[in-house]
């Protein structure tokens, strides 16, 4: 089965952009690489505290 991905936008303060910038950098990933990896990790946590993981 083909994995389907979605395009959002998302607006956000530079400032914001620039610390997102800097976390990518140091974890040599793109920023929209490191939003994702923010976002799947803060999903699973809330998964897990709502026990629907």
């Amino acid at each position: 089965m083909k994995k389907i991905d979605r395009k959002v936008t998302v607006g956000m303060s530079e400032e914001l952009y620039e610390k997102l910038k800097k976390l990518a950098e140091e974890e040599f990933r793109t920023v929209p690489n490191c939003i994702r990896h923010i976002l799947r990790e803060h999903m699973e946590k809330k998964l897990k505290c709502l026990g629907d993981e």
